[in-house]
């Protein structure tokens, strides 16, 4: 995929590329809530929404600090349509329907993806490390555009249904600097990302102030196809992420 321009710190705000059409999240699902205080002041100015320390709701289930119901982890197209699908049901949304956000968590497709490349081996495999995460984001981005022209999602909108947000997650295990770059590549329009606080401190001094117009899907597909080359078909992985 194309590297995108590093440029010099610029002042505390929402980055150009996240105003409106992209936003960051603050995720402190994976912080003590003595330090989530703290952590999320320090984040104030940039960060769109929050995700609680203290994470409530059925398993699989959270919701943000302005409401918005996260569901997943997913690791891909097919977990996205199997989340979806009771949208799609028939029923009628209930009056005043929260916000719906989709999750995908950027690392554990790295690390599904790394685990099963391992245990095949050679110089190949390993080349291929690292890259389904992000790979797997544009193709999902790609897919979930073109399914909200469906019949069947004009349908569920009629009635109510509320439209989901993709919400590409970066921890665990992605360290700062990781949790930066996965953000730059992710930051799609229409979508979030949630960032631990070191990994949004660390975007927002030394990202780049524009985000991708639009997913990558030359290069996300040659990744999918070398994999599909080794038996792991990306847009096929389903089953909830795994959670540290």
């Amino acid at each position: 995929m194309n590297t995108l321009t590093r440029l010099p710190p610029r002042p505390a705000g929402p980055p150009r590329g996240a105003t409106a059409k992209a936003e960051l999240w603050l995720d402190l699902r994976h912080t003590s809530p003595e330090a989530a205080v703290p952590d999320h002041a320090g984040a104030a100015h940039t960060a769109h929404d929050v995700l609680p320390a203290a994470a409530g709701g059925p398993p699989g289930e959270h919701r943000s600090a302005r409401g918005v119901l996260v569901a997943g982890p997913v690791l891909g197209i097919a977990g996205y349509r199997r989340l979806t699908r009771e949208l799609l049901s028939g029923a009628p949304a209930p009056s005043g329907a929260r916000p719906l956000a989709v999750e995908y968590s950027v690392p554990a497709v790295d690390a599904v993806v790394n685990a099963r490349l391992d245990r095949i081996g050679g110089w190949e495999a390993k080349a291929m490390r690292d890259r389904a995460g992000i790979a797997g984001a544009h193709l999902l981005y790609d897919a979930f555009r073109r399914d909200l022209r469906s019949p069947a999602w004009g349908r569920a909108l009629e009635r109510g249904a509320p439209v989901p947000r993709l919400l590409w997650s970066t921890r665990p295990p992605a360290g700062p600097d990781r949790g930066a770059e996965y953000a730059e590549r992710c930051l799609l329009p229409g979508t979030a990302v949630a960032l631990s606080p070191e990994a949004l401190s660390a975007f927002t001094r030394h990202a780049a102030v524009t985000a991708p117009a639009s997913a990558d899907l030359a290069e996300a597909r040659r990744v999918a196809g070398i994999l599909d080359r080794f038996g792991i078909r990306l847009t096929a992985l389903d089953g909830p992420a795994p959670r540290a």
